[in-house]
């Protein structure tokens, strides 16, 4: 697998933003000065663990968004030279066939348009390769 635009990867810089958004964000402890709390004990500020733990899925996806905008970006392309060293190698090709059953397909000949496609797909196979329908 190659890329287009293999400058994108440089994005992955990108993924210092939701660090940085994570770390900056974080749930700051608002004190009010009040004069009748002088006498209590301070009791330290905790975190839920569950808070905690929706703080870092949160981050996570974060992370992961920006890391598949960046994949989006440098498009990526599956070399042809590979598939036929594949192929040379006795490894057959993957083939799968959909076809629409809606009614769309029911106007014209469009059903058997779409049949005679798929056999010739079908016949186009060889003894190594493979076909789903």
């Amino acid at each position: 697998m190659s890329f287009l635009a293999p400058l994108f990867a440089v994005g992955l810089a990108a993924l210092a933003i939701p660090i940085l958004v994570h770390l900056v964000h974080r749930e700051r402890k608002e004190t009010t000065p009040f004069p009748s709390l002088m006498f209590l004990l301070r009791t330290p500020y905790q975190h839920s663990r569950r808070q905690r733990i929706r703080d870092w899925l949160l981050f996570l996806m974060r992370a992961a968004v920006f890391a598949l905008l960046v994949a989006a970006f440098s498009r990526p392309v599956f070399d042809r030279e590979n598939e036929a060293a594949a192929a040379s190698t006795g490894g057959g090709r993957e083939v799968v066939i959909l076809l629409d059953r809606s009614f769309s397909m029911r106007v014209g000949d469009r059903w058997a348009r779409a049949q005679a496609a798929a056999r010739a797909a079908l016949d186009g196979l060889g003894p190594a390769d493979r076909g789903t329908l």
